[in-house]
């Protein structure tokens, strides 16, 4: 048996094997990062994303400057002139381009111009609440029964601070950024208008959407951020019902048509829906608000009341039927009072007609990735896994249009005084969180365009 001759043959096969091996390794290094992650399927680097909290660590001093300035001149749904102009400003002054869409709304563009698009949102106006913080006299707002009670101020700045950071990494970002700036939150349906006027037909096409809300409650301390897949909040809608009677003294009751009794009942059988109708497992409520009936004089029975309120449920089929059942316990209340009746879901409040809400609904794989930046930037411990609430969202239109992710931005303080809730004179922002906000901004941004939703 030749073994020289079997040595070299072994020789051969092996000289081949490393030749195909050097030539398979020097293929990969010469792979880009775009191709290796065009299958969706490559994991983020953990250390980029500590990059982009550090760096919006250093614009949280700017990010708390704008949001002092927005906080001094707050503006109500579709008014929100002076915000518009700031968030201009500033996007003029970072070389970002940005455009007017359902003025005042404005969208700006970072980014390569082509696709993937994701789109970042923030909300603009303000609540009609006078404010009664414990903040600095010269800090608090400058309007009179007007306040930024639910932090959409804290929400504006954030997204500028996310545009300056995007900005400055424009040549690396490998996709398109569109930075909703949204009026009418707060009642307006500044969401579906914006999509209506151009948002769902922008080229190269939107794929997803983010967004964050402030969250001052103890489920959510400061430091923390909240997330869940499918339904986070529920739709929400509004109703007006007004009875007429017929006023007259109040010494002769039986001779005038009782408005008040009528009304008073009509509170009182409209908490039967929830309590009495509706599944105990589904989540649904209606609350009345506000009544409105009689004169100044104690001896006069007015011929006129009026019951408004919301209503909110997290299964859309639930949200429905809620609309029917108000409409029958109104009419019945009515009839057995002797009073004439007519319910309006659509009340104008402050000169701008209410809209209504469908539940926001997180998708899946939009919410794992906002999780996951989460999670590599924060720690495991900072992810909050959050059971979905009765407050209501507009971002929820855009929601219903993409693959989209509303997280909350923990910012729930005692010793920042940020304990008082969304809504309230009191409220507090807890202004040391909002770095993390812009962070979660950027970071969802550019793990999207980077690597979509990962297969």
């Amino acid at each position: 048996r030749d073994h020289s001759t079997e040595r070299a043959t072994v020789d051969m096969k092996l000289r081949v094997m490393l030749l195909f091996a050097a030539i398979c390794a020097a293929s990969h290094v010469t792979v880009s990062a775009d191709e290796a992650c065009r299958d969706g399927t490559c994991a983020s680097n953990p250390n980029d994303l500590r990059k982009v909290l550090t760096d919006s660590e250093d614009v949280a001093d700017y990010v708390v400057r704008m949001r002092r300035e927005l906080h001094l001149q707050p503006e109500l749904m579709w008014t929100e002139t002076k915000t518009s102009a700031l968030v201009k400003r500033e996007l003029t002054a970072f070389g970002v381009s940005f455009e007017e869409v359902s003025s005042p709304g404005v969208v700006a563009t970072i980014g390569s111009g082509s696709a993937p698009v994701v789109a970042l949102r923030a909300d603009l106006d303000a609540l009609p609440v006078t404010e009664e913080s414990d903040i600095p006299a010269e800090r608090r707002s400058q309007v009179p029964g007007k306040m930024h009670a639910c932090g959409h101020d804290g929400h504006t700045a954030m997204l500028l601070g996310a545009a300056k950071v995007l900005k400055s990494v424009e040549p690396e970002l490998r996709g398109t950024v569109r930075l909703v700036f949204q009026p009418a939150e707060e009642g307006g349906a500044g969401a579906r208008r914006m999509l209506e006027d151009g948002l769902r037909r922008a080229t190269p096409p939107i794929e997803s959407s983010f967004a964050l809300h402030n969250w001052p409650y103890p489920e959510t301390p400061s430091g923390t951020v909240g997330i869940r897949d499918g339904t986070i909040m529920a739709g929400s809608g509004s109703f007006e019902i007004t009875f007429t009677g017929a006023g007259g003294h109040a010494a002769v009751p039986h001779k005038n048509v009782d408005v008040v009794v009528c009304g008073a009942a009509a509170v009182m059988a409209t908490q039967t829906i929830v309590s009495r109708l509706t599944d105990p497992l589904d989540s649904a409520l209606v609350s009345t608000t506000i009544f409105k009936a009689g004169g100044e004089a104690s001896n006069v029975m007015g011929d006129r009341a009026v019951l408004a309120g919301t209503f909110r449920a997290l299964d859309p089929r639930t949200f429905e039927w809620l609309h029917g059942r108000i409409e029958h316990v109104a009419a019945a209340t009515g009839a057995a009072h002797g009073c004439d009746v007519n319910v309006d879901f659509f009340p104008v409040s402050n000169g701008v007609r209410r809209e209504e809400y469908p539940p926001t609904v997180n998708d899946v794989k939009a919410a794992a990735l906002a999780s996951s930046v989460a999670t590599s930037m924060f720690g495991d411990d900072a992810v909050v896994n959050v059971s979905p609430v009765m407050p209501a969202e507009d971002f929820s239109f855009f929601a219903e249009e993409w693959p989209s992710a509303m997280m909350w931005l923990g910012a729930y303080n005692v010793t920042a005084g940020a304990t008082w809730p969304l809504h309230s004179g009191k409220y507090v922002l807890d202004e040391s969180v909002l770095h993390r906000g812009v962070a979660m901004h950027v970071a969802y941004a550019t793990e999207f365009m980077s690597t979509g939703f990962r297969g």
